[in-house]
């Protein structure tokens, strides 16, 4: 858990810290804390990104959001900084749902879960924020989503690899990664998005993604039961170019959302650069909308 020993970020005039936090069945996972010298909200905000994401990914968005607002990185238990009591793991300890859990009883935990707290997340994370709070589970006064997934679904010519042994993983990610840049990035005019993507695969946790890959794809998740008792305002940002994530399912949550906001953004890049944060800060100030 001493990997971020030192602060990976470095937001300007701020005050770092890394702890770990016991959640539910043995498991640890680490939050990267950052909380400015001078805030300009003392309101936090919990940042979760997607599977198997580096930190590094969102230093840029990072570095802006914690220069106004105590801010607390939580690593989903896929990551390899989760710590695991026990050593055989199954596709349900991966599962959307058991992630949600982690995130209600790490801001309890921390004591930041009220009606004060902005959550923020991207893909994945943001989908497993969504199952959190629904029914109010996960007490926070806003959310602002990057393109969280309604499901998980692979082509029947890749659900093959969900079966194989993990050992196996090194040798077909470069089969994944292929697959990735040929038919679902556009890496001509988003050369950044398949450079995350490879940096996130390279450095995964081959037992970790192939479980939480089988929970979510061979499990059939899908975010549509009960969206309509996530009663805090959410935006939720896509970009039209992103083909990795559905426009049309995130307009499909923002019908079924009670107070939703649709927030379109120019490219993949730009929702993970510095200039999001203007999005989010624009989305906090706006008059909420109201419950039907």
């Amino acid at each position: 858990m001493d990997e971020f020993a030192v602060d990976p970020v470095v937001p300007p005039d701020s005050v770092y810290t890394a702890a770990s936090v016991d959640v539910p069945d043995g498991v640890r996972l680490r939050v990267l804390i950052w909380r400015p010298k001078r805030p300009v909200s003392e309101d936090p905000i919990v940042f979760v990104a997607g599977w198997v994401s580096a930190v590094s990914g969102w230093s840029p968005l990072l570095k802006v959001m914690a220069a106004r607002r105590p801010v607390y990185y939580i690593e989903t238990r896929e990551k390899r900084s989760a710590l695991f009591e026990k050593r055989t793991l199954t596709p349900e300890d991966f599962s959307i749902e058991r992630m949600a859990e982690d995130l209600i009883a790490v801001c309890r935990r921390l004591g930041i879960a009220s009606p004060a707290l902005t959550v923020v997340g991207s893909s994945l994370g943001a989908t497993a924020l969504l199952e959190a709070l629904k029914g109010g589970r996960l007490a926070a006064g806003a959310a602002f989503l990057i393109a969280p997934n309604s499901d998980f679904k692979a082509p029947w010519y890749l659900r093959w690899m969900l079966f194989l042994p993990a050992f196996l993983y090194h040798g077909i990610k470069h089969f994944l990664l292929w697959y990735i840049r040929t038919f679902r990035v556009d890496v001509k005019n988003e050369p950044e998005q398949m450079m995350r993507y490879n940096q996130t695969l390279q450095a995964a946790h081959p037992q970790r993604i192939k479980l939480s890959a089988k929970a979510a794809i061979a499990g059939r998740y899908e975010v549509w039961p009960h969206l309509d008792r996530v009663r805090i305002p959410v935006a939720l940002a896509y970009a039209p170019t992103d083909t990795l994530h559905s426009s049309a399912n995130i307009r499909l949550m923002a019908d079924r959302l009670p107070r939703a906001t649709v927030v379109t953004c120019p490219s993949n890049l730009y929702m993970h650069s510095a200039e999001v944060m203007q999005d989010i800060e624009a989305f906090l100030r706006a008059p909420a909308p109201s419950l039907p």
